[in-house]
């Protein structure tokens, strides 16, 4: 059990330290409210298992439609929670509609990109990403937690130096805290062209932001043998 574990005691200090700025939340998410409803509703229907994997974030997580059959390799309920354009404030003010309510064995986190574009640097993105694990430790305690990077992509190509900055950022954090359980995933190497290091056209749809089904083939390829582990070793 994650809070038995000694590293658990590390990482709740890094997540108590006094530089750890916990980020306000804002009731003009409320925008989202219809999408956290249906979220309840399809909850409802849901099969009683305690083995569930939830994915959650912005629109790269919202428009993964073969989610469900791209895991099911896994003996687990994989859920899609992502909701178009959230950034992890957003996903934070959520957490109680999207996760709590699953206690899900693993949350797959992809967010952090439109905090960016909307203005945010990298620091306020790792803010953010800390009072994700805080909500964890105190709503979802036994789940454990893989973020993905933020990707590269050619529409928000002028802003992927502030992405790589919060992936390091983040990166470094996840690190320091040295526990198994929460992990950082890097898939912007899945995504640039060897030769010329700028993100591939071919797996992006028209908006070159949005992925189309050879990125998310990719994306599976990458990130399922990750999953696998977190999930089976111990």
């Amino acid at each position: 059990m994650l809070s038995c574990a000694p590293r658990y005691q590390s990482m709740q200090a890094l997540l108590g330290d006094p530089d750890n700025i916990i980020v306000p939340f804002d009731t003009t998410f409320l925008g989202y409210q219809p999408v956290m409803d249906l979220f309840n509703e399809e909850d409802l229907q849901l099969a009683d298992t305690l083995n569930r994997i939830v994915f959650t974030g912005s629109s790269s997580i919202r428009k993964w439609e073969t989610l469900k059959s791209d895991f099911d390799s896994i003996p687990a309920l994989v859920l899609n929670r992502g909701f178009g354009g959230s950034t992890l404030r957003q996903v934070n003010y959520f957490f109680d509609d999207v996760i709590t309510p699953h206690q899900p064995e693993l949350i797959v986190l992809y967010c952090g990109e439109n905090d960016i574009t909307d203005g945010y640097q990298a620091r306020d993105v790792l803010e953010a990403f800390r009072t994700f694990l805080r909500l964890t430790l105190k709503n979802s305690p036994k789940s454990k937690v893989l973020y993905i990077s933020m990707k590269p992509s050619p529409a928000r190509w002028e802003l992927w130096p502030e992405f790589e900055k919060g992936n390091r950022l983040i990166a470094t954090f996840i690190k320091r805290l040295n526990n198994p359980n929460i992990r950082y995933f890097d898939i912007g190497n899945s995504m640039l062209s060897p030769k010329t290091k700028y993100p591939e056209g071919e797996i992006f749809v028209s908006d070159s932001l949005h992925m189309n089904a050879l990125g998310y083939e990719r994306w599976q390829a990458a990130i399922l043998p990750e999953i696998t582990e977190m999930l089976y070793v111990p």
